[in-house]
């Protein structure tokens, strides 16, 4: 199962992002943290930390899509077994 790590001190908006995904993928862990340590890409751009590593967009649209990428394509290899 997938990890998804939000920084609550990312400036681009991710919060609105983040409870859409809460309500969209139940079946993922979206968390929201105080501090998830990625200072440098927090103050630059969107991003979240999914199982660990950084995933990071222009937009929170695409954000959302990178993401959403990342949860199905865990989902289809799943339902394939």
């Amino acid at each position: 199962m997938k990890k998804v790590h939000f920084c609550k001190k990312n400036k681009f908006a991710t919060k609105t992002l983040y409870m859409f995904l809460k309500q969209t993928f139940k079946h993922v862990k979206i968390k929201r943290k105080d501090c998830v340590g990625k200072c440098k890409t927090c103050k630059h751009c969107p991003f979240v930390l999914i199982d660990g590593e950084v995933v990071k967009a222009t937009t929170t649209d695409e954000l959302y899509d990178r993401i959403s990428h990342e949860v199905t394509k865990q989902w289809w290899a799943f339902r394939k077994k």
